[in-house]
């Protein structure tokens, strides 16, 4: 692969990345401001370059436009026709070419010294190209997908283990994963693994306004995850309903999308589940609230609950670290590993686990903020917060 323009010592590296962003998996917007917010807090920070391929469509950027130095649009320029069928032959045979495709030469036209993407870039793309793969659920719960989808998933990841220079992965868990599955790219495998960065205002005022708000109940926990099927959310209705004797009065309060778009029936079958088990009063779905509403919630609550099957990096978690609350979590591998302070952990398909779980947290704290967490959780963020982006950095000059 033909290197980028040896990046000049006494300039800031400068690196592109696609946007992420999409109104149905908001959660890429979140990763690259992270990252973005973790990059300047750097002695020399890169310059970073947001790449879009056609103007955005929707207002998602508007979330990555205050981090980034510049942002650039990219259209496929005239090339002479000779080049050009060059180009496409080697594309259409996946034939090696060192002759540069639209792309690399655009990004080369602009200083860029390394992309960050989520997708390859096709055959010949002779430019240092790092590829975030976010987890390998399909592999540990294919029955959340169709044969199709799961073919489709082996091709691309295999296909951009062999085509990108770099497979970013946000988790050791990822990584061992990644070992299984292609172990002959194993050394382009690098871990970041994000740190959440929480509002600047978050810690400001009194957290209780979100029960008026929202005409919830004084003593709650809370659930921030898209109602997907993955996440778990039936363990939760399950142990609601072994505690309706012992402790009616607790609830649980939940915000996320309500749409899976893999399977369209999975919300309308949980309510029925809700109902069936007698815990309307007690399961509180908000639906999608603005995300800046979500970590009141997270402070005024008594504990945030994650009890998903399968996370990469689990954002829920990431935030909770970085803002300072308790949680109580599923027993997997990648919760292990992010190792958020004071947790309880229970078996993700034992719901009276989690009730004895739910019944210890509710008797021994109390609602609002936990302000040693949150001063521990403060004074250890931008800690965090640097070796984040250093890390990035470091992945970065050693690739170029």
């Amino acid at each position: 692969m033909q290197p980028s323009q040896h990046p000049n010592k006494n300039r800031p590296l400068r690196l592109a990345f696609g946007n992420l962003c999409d109104r149905n998996w908001i959660a890429g917007c979140h990763y690259l401001k992270n990252l973005f917010v973790a990059l300047r807090t750097l002695e020399q920070p890169p310059e970073i370059v947001l790449i879009y391929w056609t103007p955005p469509a929707d207002e998602t950027y508007q979330i990555l436009a205050p981090y980034v130095d510049e942002q650039l649009t990219f259209t496929s320029v005239s090339r002479p026709l000779p080049i050009r069928a060059a180009s496409y032959l080697a594309r259409r045979f996946d034939i090696p070419t060192k002759i540069d495709v639209p792309m690399a030469a655009f990004l080369r036209q602009n200083r860029v010294d390394a992309l960050l993407m989520m997708n390859d870039m096709g055959t010949g793309f002779n430019f240092p190209l790092m590829v975030w793969v976010a987890d390998f659920q399909h592999v540990h719960l294919p029955e959340m997908f169709t044969p199709q989808e799961i073919q489709l998933r082996n091709a691309n990841l295999l296909t951009v283990a062999e085509r990108a220079t770099r497979i970013i992965l946000s988790s050791q868990s990822a990584k061992r994963d990644f070992e299984q599955f292609v172990p002959q790219f194993l050394d382009k495998a690098r871990v970041l693994s994000f740190v959440s960065q929480p509002p600047e205002k978050v810690y400001e005022g009194d957290s209780a306004w979100v029960c008026e708000q929202y005409h919830l109940p004084e003593r709650f926990f809370y659930l921030p995850n898209q109602f997907w099927k993955h996440k778990n959310h039936k363990v939760v209705i399950e142990a609601l309903a072994h505690l309706r004797r012992r402790l009616p009065q607790i609830t649980v309060v939940c915000t996320g999308n309500t749409h899976d778009y893999r399977t369209p029936g999975y919300f309308p079958e949980l309510l029925t589940t809700i109902s069936k088990a007698g815990v309307r009063e007690n399961f509180v779905i908000l639906g999608m609230v603005p995300h800046e509403h979500i970590f009141p919630l997270m402070r005024q609550s008594l504990a945030i609950l994650q009890p998903s099957f399968f996370e990469g990096w689990s954002t829920t978690v990431e935030e909770t670290k970085s803002i300072g609350k308790r949680m109580i979590l599923s027993d997997i591998d990648v919760h292990r590993e992010q190792n958020p302070p004071n947790a309880l952990y229970f078996d993700p398909n034992d719901s009276q686990s989690l009730a004895e779980k739910l019944i210890q947290v509710y008797e021994e704290a109390q609602p609002g903020p936990d302000l040693l967490m949150e001063a521990a959780a403060r004074a250890d963020l931008p800690r965090r917060t640097r070796d984040f982006g250093q890390t990035f950095v470091d992945i970065v000059r050693d690739l170029v």
